[in-house]
């Protein structure tokens, strides 16, 4: 990014303009020596203080003296000023987690907080005047921009080049029958010159706004004025700079040019992005796509403003969006689904502006039927402080997005601006529309700044900055931090609020200055009535599906060393329907679920201590530098870095923490090319490592691939040359991986897009790879920018496009995960239990019981005394476990018996009536935690005991356990030593082989070994990842081994009668679901069951 020097001092005029807005909000000289004796931000002594800085004291020489002497003399306060942070930084964390339910939120962290959160934030500051909690969000979120943008605040100007609009938005002043408004369109002259002029006055970055009208001609304007602004202000620049710029391309010169036009083919699109236009904002208005029509004619769509964002994000711009604050039919549950909305497509510049009435249009009459009992002014103070509440937890949700100040604020407090940018904005947009334009671009009543000049805006808004302790940073584009390091965010607490964070109604609050009333309380037909329509009101209800799901990738602008043009958007076709397998999976469990736990009591899986790693290979031919980006990953010398092919002899696994994506597993292997047996060898663990990866980035060796790539007539030859990485990239798209590609211009060689573009052709032909280009041998990328960090900011992209596809199956069904659920945990203890602690799966099913609310009882079995031949003993033992079961079964809420898998023997007969009908739900260890590792993939587990019925003497099953533990079979009766393999012989009769592969030895692919199997066994997976266990799926999929599961295996044998049951799979399907019955599906599907069974 650029940066000049030399920002300009404030001239008295531009201090006599902050001054009058100064002097309006406190209500006259007094009210300013009032405030003079506040304590402001740290770099201002009180009002006094600002008129010794800046030179007020000329500025305000009319005013009386004994105010300017006093104001000099009063040094404590008694009240602050408007933008004043009223609490610090420190303790703004401190309250902001004790809201929350954390334990510790650092100052200045950003949060990822869930939808409820934000929703329980909003009401409790809105609805119940929690005004410490309004305090401490501000703080936080001022402090929060200062971390990311220290005091710098980014200059956007904008440029209302025309009013024509071929839309009837029922709340906009320029709406295409909208009466009394003269049209116009600036001549694209008038528009170069008020750029040419914007950027002699250090403002770098021009927004273009107009209204939409997708035309060919208006296309044709807009690519002109594009370039225009692109090639005048890149030659101002270079005759300004001379020698300093002379090698610098046009790419990083001039102004950047942003655009405002509304929905366009995704072809206009590409041709404003070739013309040179590098953002684009495009305000959803709301997140809610009910409301969205209520305000839009019948022929504007939600998904289509959607797809248009998702169209600009994959041509390469910054995209930019927005709401309003306030409109009619509106509730706080919509505005908190907006936050979410912001983070989830990764959205880089924000703009929320208070929703202000223009008469005569629809969504303002909706308004007055609404709001029309209420005082305004009261009203639309109450709606000020909200938006800014939006604004601060958009700043704490993002981290480093641009979030703009908006016009609208000042039209409602005229310190409005001000005070947004010390609540979370970092963004100001000076209006330089020419001022006989202005008044035909009003969208709302009371417009502000609509007779200033540009040149008295731009100073009326340095003093302003000034004021408040900020300072204009000159001269830079001001690139939104997020397009190329998106924040992921700290996940706190379980519910926040103490009252729970979904648990804010949508009723009666307060609202500044009167009645008891709330604005989210909409009347029956409130949304609707602003498009005259007739339905009734509704609830608050989930957010729709979102249809971007990824950030993007990489520097838009190209930069020194560095070119990345295209997005990281959409996921393989295999994880397309990974991805949709897993919705309608938990759509069933939704179905199924009695007792379902409030969203903000429900965390996701890795909310808990068992956080996931994120598995990232990097592969490559040799050579081409893979363990130099390892190197550059983990800032170390963890790979052998050498010119000899073939340095990498194995697969290197490196365990470190990636900024902001969390604990991570790096994979460094060996070159995929490498002939003779060795060369073989390596490669199969090649191939074999990319199955157990989220992220698989390739490593493209530049000097080998440019020069076919150059020439159009060398495409079969390139095809040849990346023979190896397109089957890895076939690797990946089978296994369900993020593929990214790492162009290595060693030497500098980065060639030209065409040449980047024949490559990607090749190997990626959907475009669902991320792409960089870089020298991984520089120094840096761009000033301020290593190679670490651009190549840690690359992979973000793949994680989180991995994680978006990544299953996420708990272990235990929604209903017992709540308030109003017991979950009895039967856990028999032997020689091979080791002391001091609970096994893996035995700590992670209590562990999420109990973070979901629920109550956990832990019961030892003894199973000596349970199989004793003494039927003394065993009465005894009965009686032990029956009087630990009675609160169990007394219990009226949803209730389940997890216990350990070599128990169920004793546990099933022991949880029946004299009927034969069960009494309670039970579920295994074993079965919880393979469901957890697998992604929610139990039925496959369960058809695979099918195989039982058709093994002959003469066949092998292979017995599979992740751990590796010592087994004495003598003493305890080992699960899979003994157990399993007695079962099997006594089930399927003599001669069935068994075999077993313990830890993370597995029967080889390449060999067909695995093949040879007619069953596999495998455990719970606890001590392997789920990433390991996705790759034994595979491998036994590939081979067509049907697999079951230690559990499930020993609930069979008890009542195998269950497998000629018709419908057995389908009641495994309809997962977590009440199924009445017999007691064989009592045992046979014991995490189907989640409530009580009636006998």
């Amino acid at each position: 990014m650029l940066r000049r020097s030399g920002a300009q001092a404030l001239t008295s005029a531009s201090s006599s303009a902050a001054l009058q807005c100064l002097l309006a909000r406190l209500g006259g000289w007094e009210g300013l020596v009032e405030a003079s004796t506040a304590t402001t931000r740290r770099r201002h002594g009180g009002v006094a203080s600002l008129f010794e800085t800046h030179g007020f004291d000329k500025a305000t020489k009319d005013a009386p003296e004994k105010f300017k002497k006093e104001a000099r003399s009063r040094l404590a306060g008694i009240r602050q000023l408007p933008w004043e942070v009223a609490m610090t930084p420190a303790d703004a964390a401190k309250h902001l987690g004790s809201f929350l339910g954390a334990q510790a939120v650092e100052p200045a962290a950003v949060l990822d907080l869930t939808r409820e959160q934000v929703h329980a934030i909003l009401d409790a500051t809105t609805n119940k005047g929690d005004a410490q909690l309004d305090k401490a969000l501000f703080s936080h979120a001022d402090a929060v921009t200062e971390r990311f943008f220290g005091d710098e605040i980014y200059y956007r100007g904008i440029v209302e080049f025309s009013n024509v609009c071929t839309n009837d938005c029922n709340y906009c002043g320029i709406r295409k029958h909208a009466g009394g408004v003269t049209r116009y369109t600036m001549p694209i002259d008038e528009v170069a010159e008020v750029s040419r002029w914007a950027f002699e006055n250090h403002m770098s970055n021009v927004m273009l706004q107009s209204g939409e009208l997708p035309t060919a001609k208006r296309l044709e304007y807009l690519v002109e004025v594009v370039r225009r602004i692109r090639s005048d202000t890149v030659a101002m620049d270079r005759e300004k700079r001379g020698a300093e710029v002379a090698s610098t391309p046009d790419a990083e010169l001039g102004m950047a040019v942003s655009l405002s036009v509304g929905e366009l083919p995704r072809s206009d699109y590409e041709a404003l992005f070739a013309a040179g236009a590098r953002r684009y904002l495009l305000r959803i208005e709301t997140s809610n796509p009910e409301l969205y029509s209520a305000l839009h004619p019948g022929d504007m769509s939600w998904a289509k403003r959607v797809q248009c964002l998702q169209d600009l994000k994959d041509v390469g711009f910054m995209i930019g969006t927005g709401v309003m604050v306030g409109l009619p039919g509106q509730t706080l549950h919509d505005l908190a689904g907006d936050i979410r909305f912001f983070k989830d497509i990764n959205a880089h510049m924000i703009g929320m502006g208070p929703y202000i009435t223009e008469e005569g249009t629809p969504t303002a009459a909706a308004w007055g039927k609404q709001f029309g009992d209420v005082d305004k002014k009261n009203h639309m103070k109450g709606m000020f402080d909200l938006t800014t509440r939006m604004n601060a937890l958009a700043r704490i949700v993002t981290g480093n997005a641009n979030i703009s100040a908006t016009t609208a604020l000042q039209a409602i407090d005229p310190m409005g601006r001000e005070i947004a940018l010390r609540r979370g904005s970092n963004v100001l947009m000076p209006i330089l529309t020419p001022t006989k334009y202005r008044i035909n671009y009003q969208l709302y009543e009371g417009k502000p700044c609509i007779t200033d000049t540009a040149e008295e805006c731009r100073r009326c808004l340095n003093a302003r900055i000034s004021m408040i302790g900020k300072r204009v940073s000159d001269g830079v584009w001001g690139d939104p931090k997020n397009f190329l390091h998106p924040i992921v965010g700290q996940r706190v607490g379980g519910g926040g609020g103490g009252a729970g964070a979904g648990a804010a109604s949508v009723g009666a609050g307060a609202v500044a200055g009167g009645e008891q009333r709330s604005y989210h309380s909409a009347p029956a037909g409130a949304a609707s009535s602003a498009s005259g329509g007739g339905s009734t009101g509704r609830a608050p209800r989930a957010p729709p599906p979102l249809l971007v799901s990824s950030p993007g990738v990489g520097p838009i602008l190209p930069l020194p060393g560095v070119h990345a043009h295209r997005a990281y958007t959409s996921a393989s076709a295999s994880q397309q329907r990974q991805q949709q397998q897993q919705q309608e999976q938990q759509q069933r469990q939704r179905k199924f679920s009695s007792a379902p736990a409030p969203r903000s009591l429900s965390p996701s899986t890795d909310a808990g201590s068992d956080v996931q790693r994120v598995n990232i290979g990097v592969f490559g031919v040799m050579n081409a530098g893979k363990s130099t980006a390892i190197n550059a990953i983990t800032q170390q010398e963890t790979s052998i870095v050498d010119a000899t092919p073939g340095t990498t002899a194995d697969v290197k696994v490196a365990l470190m923490e990636l900024h902001d994506v969390g604990p991570a597993k790096l994979f460094d292997t060996a070159g995929i090319d490498e002939a003779g047996v060795l060369g073989d060898k390596k490669r199969a663990k090649t191939l074999s490592t990319i199955k157990e990866c989220d992220v698989a980035m390739l490593v493209l060796d530049a000097p080998r691939l440019l020069p076919l790539a150059q020439r159009d007539s060398d495409k079969a030859a390139l095809r040849d040359a990346l023979r190896w990485e397109l089957t890895l990239m076939q690797a990946a798209e089978k296994h369900g991986v993020s593929p990214l590609l790492l162009l290595n211009a060693k030497g500098g060689m980065t060639g030209d897009p065409r040449a980047h573009g024949r490559i990607r052709d090749l190997l990626d032909p959907t475009g669902i790879a991320g792409w960089i280009a870089l020298n991984l041998n520089a120094r840096e990328v761009m000033a301020g920018l290593d190679i670490p960090t651009a190549v840690s900011c690359f992979l973000q992209a793949g994680v989180a496009a991995a994680k978006a596809h990544a299953a996420d199956a708990r272990s235990l069904p929604d209903a017992v995960l709540s308030p109003d659920a017991m979950v009895f945990l039967n856990i028999p203890m032997d020689a091979e239990t080791p002391t001091m602690r609970l096994l893996r799966p035995q700590a992670l099913v209590q562990e999420e019981a109990i973070r979901h609310w629920a109550t956990t009882t832990a019961y030892r079995m003894n199973l000596s005394a349970a199989r004793s031949g003494d039927p003394e003993i065993v009465a005894a033992e009965r009686a032990r476990f029956d009087r630990a079961m009675k609160p169990l079964l007394e219990h009226p809420g949803p209730k389940v018996l997890v216990t350990d898998s070599q128990a169920i023997d004793i546990v099933h007969p022991w949880t029946q009536h004299p009927s034969g009908a069960p009494t309670v739900p039970i579920t295994t260890f074993s079965i919880c935690m393979v469901q957890r590792q697998s992604g929610g993939r139990l039925p496959m587990f369960a058809d695979g005991l099918r195989a039982l019925t058709t093994l002959r003497k003469g066949d092998k099953v292979l017995i599979a356990e992740a751990c590796n533990h010592n087994r004495i079979t003598a003493t305890c009766n080992d699960i899979g030593m003994v157990q399993i393999p007695h079962k099997i012989a006594a089930a399927c009769g003599p001669g069935v082989q068994v075999q077993h592969a313990f830890g993370r030895e597995y029967p080889d692919m390449s060999d067909g070994s695995l093949g040879s199997f007619k069953l596999a066994i495998h455990c719970g997976g606890c001590m392997i990842d789920r990433q390991k266990m996705r790759a034994r799926i595979s491998d036994m999929e590939d081979a067509g081994v049907p697999v079951t599961n230690y559990g499930l295996f020993l609930a069979h044998v008890h009542a195998p009668a269950a497998l000629e049951q018709e419908g057995f799979v389908e009641a495994v399907l309809e997962m977590f679901g009440h199924l009445a019955g017999s007691n064989l599906r009592h045992l046979f599907f014991p995490s189907v069951l989640a409530v009580r069974e009636e006998g």
